[in-house]
């Protein structure tokens, strides 16, 4: 940044150990309130002047002026050396401004006593005439400085939790953002090693032109889901059409499954986060239709519940059994209830519903659209 266009009050840092930033915001405030107490002072004192008739108003008026600059680049110094100390907590900038500042206070005070007194023709000495004039000027100075360090460290406390609380919110984020691309990691592996169980059982069933058929739709269907960011919503007639490709190729190895796919054309851009019922309809194929004589049947449905998108997961085989739900979820159900609570808090639910010969699951979630 060329010299001309850095901003008074601001201290570039670079390096290990670089203080924290300051916002735009923050150099204007700090500089609003230097330049605004030292004005104030600089009308307020002229003003006395020119009520007093003073016949060395103007000369007293320049003087003031210097020493005003003078009082500023105090307040420059001081805050050059909160910027050092930036990397240590509040109190201890609070402790080293609060201790310097009196005694900075002491010596502006009586420099300003002593020129004033030049002025009036009483600083050939520099011998203090009046104790009582030269007390009150010490004790206002003193004050006017504490005023403006209490002022300033208010500015600093005040951004200094703005920015600890933009840096928790960043660390919250990144936080969720890892925990959702964990989650949304378990997903392809455990896939992957069920979609391998298939291709296995029909080479060892002597069906080897399917299990190399099946191979190169899981292959398509791996490039396809690779693509996908998993921290992205995607349209659910995409999503629905990943999970077509999926049953295709297990329809492959159960040949008397019927799938349906039941889609609103209202719903075909709702948005839903990537992959999220592919644990659901990995378990009714593991858990109803391996198990089931045929034929199967897998049906996964969309509807729209007031603002709500509902997504149905059902898988249907044997009616005369009798499904129920085992004691601990495995981590297909856990994964996909930890991914909804992650996007959505408590505004979703995930239902299984065991029944006679079947199983559903239920995934509920806010409405809303990509395009």
């Amino acid at each position: 940044m060329p010299a001309d266009q850095r901003e008074f009050f601001l201290v570039e840092e670079v390096g290990p150990g670089a203080r924290r930033p300051q916002a735009r915001a923050e150099i204007w405030a700090k500089l609003t309130l230097t330049l605004s107490m030292w004005g104030a002072s600089f009308a307020l004192f002229t003003l006395g002047t020119i009520l007093q008739g003073s016949h060395r108003a103007f000369d007293a008026a320049v003087l003031r002026i210097a020493m005003s600059a003078v009082g500023i680049a105090i307040c420059y110094g001081f805050h050059r050396l909160l910027r050092r100390l930036s990397h240590r907590s509040f109190r201890t900038r609070a402790i080293v401004l609060s201790a310097v500042a009196p005694f900075v206070a002491e010596t502006y005070a009586w420099a300003n006593y002593f020129a004033f007194a030049a002025l009036y023709g009483r600083a050939a000495r520099l011998v203090i005439v009046d104790w009582n004039d030269a007390v009150y000027v010490l004790s206002m100075w003193t004050w006017f400085f504490i005023a403006w360090t209490g002022l300033y460290l208010a500015i600093e406390y005040n951004f200094d939790a703005r920015h600890e609380a933009q840096r928790a919110a960043e660390l919250r984020g990144m936080a969720h953002t890892a925990k959702l691309r964990a989650l949304s990691n378990q997903i392809n592996p455990h896939f992957l090693f069920n979609s391998l169980n298939s291709i296995s059982a029909l080479i060892l069933d002597g069906r080897g032109q399917e299990a190399e058929r099946m191979l190169a739709r899981l292959s398509t269907f791996f490039r396809t889901t690779l693509a996908i960011d998993p921290l992205m919503d995607v349209p659910l007639d995409r999503e629905f059409e990943l999970h077509q490709r999926y049953l295709a190729i297990e329809q492959m190895r159960y040949p008397d499954l019927t799938v349906e796919i039941v889609l609103p054309d209202e719903l075909r851009s709702a948005a839903v986060p990537a992959l999220i019922i592919q644990p659901l309809v990995e378990n009714a194929i593991k858990h109803g239709v391996a198990l089931s004589r045929p034929p199967t049947r897998i049906s996964i449905t969309a509807e729209r519940i007031g603002d709500r998108l509902s997504i149905l997961v059902e898988d249907a085989g044997n009616p005369e059994v009798e499904r129920k739900l085992s004691g601990a979820e495995g981590i297909g159900i856990a994964n996909v209830r930890q991914r909804l609570a992650e996007y959505f808090g408590d505004a979703q639910s995930l239902t299984l519903t065991p029944a006679r010969g079947s199983f559903a699951a239920r995934v509920t979630m806010p409405l809303a659209f990509t395009r």
